[in-house]
């Protein structure tokens, strides 16, 4: 999922839903990762190194830059999927 998509936002998870993976992995392919704010007054250990790796707090204060920085979702080329 990480390779697919811009960002990866975080609302809500535990410790042992892949939540942590999956943000590490985005993070790894240069993807924004936003984890609520909620969240992030939590003080969660796993959170807590997703901040330290680049993750980026989403508040209500910054939701419309965070969003207006995000591609358009055009792309120059096509790509199929088959399933």
């Amino acid at each position: 999922m990480a390779l697919l998509s811009d960002a990866t936002v975080i609302v809500e998870a535990g410790a042992t839903s892949g939540t942590e993976h999956q943000a590490c992995e985005a993070i790894r392919l240069g993807r924004l990762v936003l984890v609520m704010e909620s969240l992030a007054r939590a003080e969660l250990p796993w959170v807590e190194k997703l901040l330290g790796y680049g993750a980026q707090v989403l508040t209500n204060d910054n939701l419309e830059l965070v969003v207006e920085s995000l591609p358009s979702g055009e792309r120059s080329g096509s790509i199929e999927l088959a399933f």
